[in-house]
């Protein structure tokens, strides 16, 4: 570009002069007296316009040059200073070595965010269960079988950065493809999709209101496992877990306690399995009382001087179930009640301990009581007789435990974990005026290993034993292996 600049500047200096020159003839032959006649000043004009045309024919040429030069080498050109939007192209083409990707988009003065996980999970069952990938007991009928699955998969997007009026607005929508399976002889790898969570939360600096599906207040902890992620490692054998439709509010009383409270919608564990698309009341809805649950919890960020956080946290529910029997539709209501301890505490620096403790009744609606909530055909004894006693609900407690170990070895990438979990229902709730085979007593225990390749990739190894009670089966045992492989983003 200085090139084009200077050699169009000797161009016009040469025209210049030339015209000059061309003046001083003029002016000379005036000056003598002589006046031009028409055929001269025709002369004149003429070798004007070819001089311009000469200078014109050199600008085109130069241009021409200037060109073919900056194309071959674009870095000759001056320096300029470039806009702010040419640096944000520049970074986003950088190698990823020197930036990390964002996913995303802006909505508005929003961030939509994609996330998810992709499970592998290939297992193994010594016996029968009721459940192959995922199982939650063993069962006196069905046989073991090897096999893999990823319909543990989740997929979800998080909407983040918004307001309304004073308050943080987010949202989140995931699932997963654990909604069971079609109709057809090879429907088990086509998972249908479940819904996870799906709500809207409105946060101020202490308080925040979430209206959606999220997980209960009641009972939330849940152990760490690869190979139970879409039902929680420990489910019917101690952990009482659930996600639900719900209104919660939640507050921070200072620094280290915070409170919540939740009106939710009622999932008593007895929906009719025959209803694929028209949604018809179960128990806890037929009673029309709502969930009513709350948690307070205690929470520091450096427990026993492990620059580790930890909590314990006490939780209660409350809800109805309402039942008819009978040809004339007798109305039988049985309250839905439970209370859970739960913690987590880092005993070292390596050395974790999670678990929860509970006690309640009618919790099937949480697999509480070995998913067994309500007995239907409940009789009492009067001294060698059974009596008919109605709607019972099954009182049941227990809890379970894991501790995790990270040794000083493999970069802290590996864990190991230790898991315990026990539902023992009370035999008592369980009678009934016909024998029928329902289950007593739940044991689980289950060890495993994670190792973590990068933040996004782990790959893991659990055995887990089951150990279940049945009032005619007697005891059923199984053993579940499953090698897992989790790629998150």
């Amino acid at each position: 570009m200085a090139l084009l600049i200077n050699f169009a500047s000797a161009v016009i200096l040469n025209g210049q002069t030339r015209e000059g020159s061309l003046k001083s003839e003029v002016e000379t032959s005036r000056s003598a007296g002589k006046k031009a006649t028409p055929d001269e000043r025709i002369g004149q004009l003429e070798a004007q316009v070819a001089a311009m045309q000469q200078q014109i024919e050199e600008l085109k040429k130069l241009l021409t040059a200037v060109s073919q030069a900056a194309a071959a080498k674009p870095e000759a050109a001056t320096p300029t200073a470039e806009p702010k939007y040419a640096e944000t192209a520049r970074a986003e083409n950088a190698p990823a070595a020197q930036q990390k990707p964002e996913l995303g988009v802006n909505v508005g003065s929003a961030r939509l965010t994609p996330y998810g996980s992709v499970y592998f999970n290939a297992f193994t069952n010594s016996g029968g269960t009721n459940n192959a990938d995922v199982p939650l007991f063993a069962t006196p009928a069905g046989r073991g079988g090897t096999g893999a699955s990823l319909r543990q998969t989740r997929f979800g997007v998080r909407l983040e950065g918004a307001r309304a009026g004073n308050a943080n607005l987010s949202a989140v929508v995931e699932a997963d493809f654990f909604g069971g399976f079609p109709s057809v002889g090879i429907g088990e790898n086509f998972g249908v999709v479940r819904l996870r969570l799906a709500n809207v939360r409105l946060a101020w600096e202490k308080t925040s209101l979430t209206l959606g599906q999220d997980w209960s207040v009641f009972a939330p902890a849940s152990p760490t496992s690869l190979a139970a992620a879409a039902i929680p490692q420990m489910a019917a054998a101690g952990n009482n877990w659930a996600r639900l439709p719900q209104i919660k509010a939640e507050t921070k009383l200072g620094k280290f306690v915070t409170m919540q409270a939740a009106v939710a919608a009622p999932q008593s564990g007895d929906s009719a399995t025959n209803a694929a698309f028209f949604l018809q009341p179960n128990s806890g809805s037929a009673s029309r009382v709502p969930y009513f649950q709350g948690r307070v919890s205690i929470a520091d960020s450096n427990v026993l001087d492990t620059k580790k956080p930890g909590s314990i946290a006490i939780s209660g529910h409350y809800g109805r179930s309402r039942v008819f029997t009978g040809s004339s539709g007798v109305k039988n209501d049985s309250d839905s009640v439970g209370i859970a301890l739960d913690w987590n505490l880092p005993l070292h620096d390596r050395l974790i301990l999670t678990g929860e403790a509970f006690t309640g009744r009618n919790l099937a609606g949480f697999q509480g009581g070995i998913f067994q909530g309500l007995n239907a055909e409940f009789a009492y004894r009067n001294g060698n007789t059974l009596v008919p006693g109605g709607v019972r609900a099954i009182g049941t407690r227990g809890g379970w435990a894991q501790l995790g170990f990270t040794p000083d070895a493999f970069r802290d990438r590996l864990t190991i974990y230790g898991s315990l979990g026990l539902d023992d229902p009370r035999n008592e709730d369980l009678v009934t005026f016909v024998p029928r085979d329902v289950r007593t007593r739940n044991f689980a225990a289950a060890i495993e290993a994670i190792y973590k390749f990068t933040p996004q990739f782990s790959a893991g190894i659990e055995f887990r034993r089951f150990r279940t009670d049945w009032t005619l089966s007697g005891r059923q045992n199984s053993n579940h292996v499953n090698l897992a492989a989790v790629y998150s983003f």
